[in-house]
């Protein structure tokens, strides 16, 4: 049996407008929906919302890992792996596709996915923070 943890009315808005704003910031930060598409790639974004998901509840909603879980229909472990990827292969994975080092994978390994919202999320927050 599968248990739905719904947020509150206005949570579940205030979640769903910052949820947007990160993802299409991981859009923007691999270089938009056209290179997405030129690296055959579009079956990323999937992956890169639900990354999104779960990083904006965990650092806005301060939501637990089961929660969020349950919330976007993950594992635990999902989560996890979301939460703890690193910026820093984001840029790298960035990087080496923008230098056509490598080909983009079929499909987008979550912990990279993660690390592109938590890349994504902290821009947008030290845009956010410094106007």
């Amino acid at each position: 049996m599968v248990i739905e943890v719904k947020p509150h009315k206005d949570e579940s808005s205030d979640i769903e407008e910052k949820t947007k704003k990160i993802f299409f910031k991981t859009i923007e930060l691999l270089g938009g929906i056209r290179k997405l598409a030129e690296y055959r790639s579009l079956t990323w974004l999937p992956a890169l919302a639900r990354a999104s998901y779960v990083v904006v509840l965990k650092e806005d909603f301060f939501k637990t890992d089961e929660e969020i879980a349950k919330i976007v229909g993950v594992t635990k472990n999902t989560v996890k792996v979301i939460l703890q990827s690193s910026p820093e292969i984001a840029l790298k994975k960035i990087k080496d596709l923008e230098e056509g080092i490598e080909k983009a994978e079929k499909e987008l390994k979550i912990h990279i996915a993660g690390a592109i919202a938590r890349l994504a999320y902290k821009e947008l927050k030290e845009t956010t923070s410094g106007q």
